[in-house]
């Protein structure tokens, strides 16, 4: 399972990379690809370890108005020239840091080298410490959001409410993607941020009575915005192979790296490798 959450964090990084040639699919084209390299992403809770990978899938499909790019469903409401309406779902990122540490740590703790940490979760100048059994559950996102296409870049815009009654909250996205294409490959740029309100963060990040080894009166946490760019380069190889590099960098808002459950300003993730298409 910890190669799942790092499957989710990755993979819309690849769908990305090919953000040109999805815009050129016709209606009921897919494609199914598996890349074979290295990817690594960096946990930022305390005494985690990093989670990394040597095999990456992803797909899409493209009906008339119904995609699939991995794990975001999209309905196209409209689109011209210059700007597209969707009505879209995806996965929440911050429930990957939690979701499959239970049942992942049993199923995968030899293949992927893992060992359970039992040691109180620290932090330097924290007066109280947190037990290490935490758990959150992942949500899944829904909403509505718009892409207006110029010469200079394409800016993206949504508003996404968690749908599956985790933690009732919203989250509000902002991005900028510019691409360039050469006879031998393909560049794509991506910056933005990501406002989380207040019950999506004090869901997260914030920690619970029995989580702590003695009572302690906790206060809610307050919305948070992380901000990340990401760089995806496509060099063609073969017509089914395509040398691929993702790499994204995320900084954490400051009510997420104040909280006890977290020893990093932001995370890395990325990934190197050779990708075939089906």
């Amino acid at each position: 399972m910890k190669y799942f959450r790092l499957l989710l964090i990755l993979l819309p990084l690849c769908s990305g990379a090919r953000a040109e040639e999805l815009q050129q699919v016709a209606p009921g084209d897919w494609q199914v690809s598996l890349a074979l390299g290295y990817g690594m992403l960096e946990n930022p809770r305390a005494k985690t370890e990093n989670i990394t990978t040597y095999v990456l899938p992803s797909w899409y499909y493209y009906g008339d108005r119904f995609y699939v790019e991995n794990f975001t469903l999209g309905y196209s409401l409209y689109e011209n020239d210059w700007i597209s309406v969707d009505l879209q779902g995806q996965l929440n990122d911050d429930g990957i840091f939690f979701e499959y540490d239970g049942v992942g740590k049993l199923l995968l703790s030899d293949i992927m080298g893992f060992t359970p940490i039992r040691e109180p979760i620290s932090r330097p100048g924290r007066e109280v410490e947190p037990t290490p059994a935490v758990e959150r559950k992942l949500s899944y996102m829904a909403g509505i959001s718009a892409t207006w296409y110029t010469p200079a870049f394409d800016l993206t815009t949504g508003v996404f409410h968690d749908v599956t009654g985790v933690h009732n909250g919203y989250e509000w996205q902002l991005s900028a993607r510019k691409a360039y294409g050469w006879s031998w490959g393909a560049l794509g740029l991506e910056a933005g941020g990501v406002y989380k309100n207040a019950d999506l963060v004090d869901y997260y990040y914030n920690v619970r009575p029995e989580e702590f080894a003695r009572p302690i009166r906790l206060k809610p946490m307050e919305a948070a915005t992380n901000w990340y760019v990401k760089a995806v380069l496509n060099v063609p190889i073969t017509d089914s192979l395509t040398f691929v590099t993702t790499l994204k960098h995320t900084q954490l808002g400051k009510p997420i790296r104040d909280s006890v459950l977290i020893d990093a300003d932001g995370y890395f993730a990325g990934f190197v490798g050779v990708s075939y298409s089906f």
